[in-house]
């Protein structure tokens, strides 16, 4: 049994469905995961696809010293093959309290940098600190190679052969599956109104004013006879100023907020398009289930995003463009792409299956080790051979 340690220090959307998807998959039976983050819902999701006898999690205050304290303490007191943190914050913290163990660290990037964040004096010294940490790692794990060129651009110091690129996946046999739940119905709305899903959460990196914004265009110039009904599926961060932003705009006959649901394969074939005008993502995990289910999407040229819409029927619009954003909710509207994007689907279904991800991290995982293994078969037939000089 392989025995690894896995760090989060924000384990959220996007890390716990790594989790699910990744370490669910039949290739990890073979490991046992123990992981330190600071969220305790997280054993009870994690337990619901990770057998017992392969997991053990350690709840931590959610800061940065306690991760590094409680890494630490575990790296002392047992022997793990693997160090693998999850995020930025959880990297940099485990890369200092590996400090002195003879355990390889593999960090996967779950995030992108963007400029803004390293401006002004202390912008470059954080900058350098992170970037002369993050070169100490065995291996980087990119999300996409949007991620990966964007980490070798911003953290110089560290070695391009170092960062290996596995692009995520969904199950996209679960999302192949979903099937109209006649919203409209349920709704008491007009049977030949379009409905569009926004699933992201409420926080400007999702770009949901973009979206309000593009909606009010479309109403004040009255480019549509019936405006859309936009379905919020959303959750946390900004949710009340958001809708306090649209209702300001007079829109909210235009936006509904849903209930929560673990139907998502259901709810994204239940609406007309799914809009997603993100700023910024490492992979866009969102648009590969939408076009396994065959549903129409509306992307932001964004990071991460357009590459996973390249080669793909979705419609793509400028990052934080209203204008060009609405224009293509009209010309999805007049024109369906979805005799497009349902001739599509299985080709989705293949080319955005986890399995393909799983199983190359988990090869990873084991190039990773042998490595190891053949650095300490080194390291011992040096020491023979000194000894041997000595006498």
């Amino acid at each position: 049994m392989v025995k690894v340690l896995l760090t989060a220090r924000q384990p959220g959307g996007g890390i716990r469905t790594f989790f699910r998807y990744v370490y669910g998959h039949p290739c990890f039976s073979d490991v046992h995961l123990t992981l330190v983050a600071p969220d305790p819902k997280l054993e009870q999701f994690l337990g619901s696809f990770i057998s017992p006898q392969n997991f053990t999690f350690h709840v931590v205050k959610p800061s940065n010293r306690a991760v590094y304290r409680k890494t630490r303490e575990l790296l002392a007191e047992n022997s793990y093959d693997l160090l693998h943190s999850h995020g930025f914050t959880a990297g940099a913290m485990s890369e200092l309290a590996r400090f002195g163990k003879n355990v390889p660290h593999l960090m996967t990037a779950h995030d992108v940098f963007r400029s803004e964040q390293f401006s002004g004096f202390k912008g470059r010294v954080k900058k350098l600190l992170l970037s002369a940490t993050f070169s100490r790692m065995d291996v980087i794990h990119a999300v996409t190679e949007d991620a990966r060129l964007n980490l070798l651009e911003h953290m110089s110091l560290v070695r391009s052969r170092r960062v290996h690129t596995i692009v995520h996946g969904v199950d996209t046999n679960f999302f192949s599956g979903g099937r109209d739940q006649n919203l409209r119905l349920e709704l008491g709305t007009d049977p030949g109104r379009k409905l569009i899903g926004f699933f992201g959460r409420f926080m400007a990196q999702k770009g949901f004013r973009t979206l309000v914004d593009a909606i009010a265009l479309l109403r004040d110039e009255g480019r549509v006879n019936d405006l859309p009904l936009v379905l919020t599926f959303g959750w946390g961060g900004f949710i009340r100023e958001d809708y306090a932003y649209l209702k300001d705009k007079g829109l909210e006959d235009y936006f509904r907020q849903m209930p929560a649901t673990d139907q998502m394969p259901d709810m994204l074939k239940s609406v007309d398009m799914v809009v997603m005008p993100s700023r910024w993502e490492a992979c866009g995990l969102l648009a590969m289930e939408a076009l396994a289910t065959g549903t129409p999407i509306i992307g932001s040229d964004c990071i991460g995003l357009r590459e996973v819409l390249k080669d793909t029927p979705a419609r793509s619009v400028p990052s934080s463009d209203p204008k060009a954003l609405a224009s293509e909710i009209e010309s999805e509207i007049r024109f369906p792409s979805k005799q497009d994007v349902e001739a599509y689907q299985p080709t989705a279904v293949s080319r955005f299956d986890v399995s393909k991800a799983a199983t190359a991290l988990r090869d990873l995982y084991s190039s990773i080790l042998a490595d190891r293994q053949k650095q300490r078969g080194l390291h011992n037939h040096s020491d023979v051979a000194s000894s041997t000089d000595q006498r």
